[in-house]
């Protein structure tokens, strides 16, 4: 939360976007539960450990960051 805040707070970006390996649930889980919305996926992206893996893209905007805080637009 640190880091966002810095990123669209001080930094004033409107959008950070996220890849996570598909087979990495406790990465997914962390993105949902800080706000990011899933935008897509890029299927057989990488190639590890003998497998083909996909790329989920997460995503999320100033706007859902501060709805997401309850913090208002600065």
């Amino acid at each position: 939360m640190l880091v966002l805040g810095y990123y669209f707070r001080e930094l004033r970006y409107q959008k950070v976007t996220v890849p996570v390996y598909a087979d990495n649930a406790a990465s997914i889980r962390l993105h949902e539960k800080l706000g990011f919305q899933r935008e897509g996926v890029h299927r057989r992206m990488f190639f590890t450990q003998g497998r083909f893996v996909d790329v989920i893209r997460f995503g999320m905007t100033v706007e859902e960051f501060e709805e997401h805080n309850g913090l208002q637009r600065s």
